[in-house]
């Protein structure tokens, strides 16, 4: 029987549901140059905790984000003054959050997981042999260069990637994928509008590719 890879996520090793503890962290009043009493959107707020709840590392954080919808993320700081400077190049549009605090995972190390689904079901099948696997070893996340992705064509040439490390969380292979697993976050996060503009953003890119 032949297997569909859907998805593979370079993950943080927490795999188990995630604790009291490990939920993301609700922000506290925003720090922005020239204007601290700013008050902040639902959708500016949600966009804060995701930003903060991608570095479990029991630091104290600053986020430099916008203020207007999507809320672009300038970058995610441990030093304040850094924070400021960024924000400062920025303009006016963006500002300075925190500081916030992520409880860290209960460790720092970077495995390899795939999941894999039987043709035709959407959900795993118990009944299917080897669903999912892992590195037989973690690595220091600290200690990870760069990833390489190299795809091997039937046909054709060889396709490969090199990803940094604290760049990229996941690689979504299949348009299946991308609907089962990323349009759900970017619902959540910023609507159901918004979800649906990247989805039809990433089909015409698709298209221009295959022409």
């Amino acid at each position: 029987m032949q297997y569909r890879t859907l998805l593979l996520a370079l993950v943080p090793l927490a795999c188990a549901a995630p604790t009291t503890a490990q939920q993301a962290p609700t922000p506290t009043p925003a720090v922005k140059p020239g204007d601290s009493t700013r008050a902040m959107s639902a959708s500016l707020l949600r966009r804060l905790a995701e930003a903060v709840d991608g570095y479990r590392s029991g630091d104290t954080l600053f986020v430099v984000a916008a203020w207007r919808f999507p809320h672009d993320v300038a970058g995610v700081f441990a030093n304040r003054r850094q924070a400021l400077e960024i924000a400062r190049r920025r303009g006016v549009d963006y500002g300075v959050f925190g500081p916030y605090f992520a409880p860290p995972d209960s460790g720092n190390e970077m495995m390899v997981y795939s999941l894999q689904f039987c043709p035709g079901l959407h959900e795993p099948d118990s009944w299917c042999p080897d669903t999912t696997f892992a590195l037989s070893q973690t690595v220091p996340y600290a200690n990870i260069k760069d990833i390489t992705i190299t795809i091997h064509a039937k046909e054709g040439a060889s396709v490969e990637r090199v990803l940094a490390p604290g760049q990229v969380d996941a690689v979504f292979f299949t348009l299946s994928a991308i609907d089962k697993f990323v349009m759900p976050y970017y619902t959540r996060v910023y609507g159901a509008q918004y979800a649906a503009d990247v989805r039809g953003a990433y089909l015409r890119s698709l298209r221009a590719l295959r022409k």
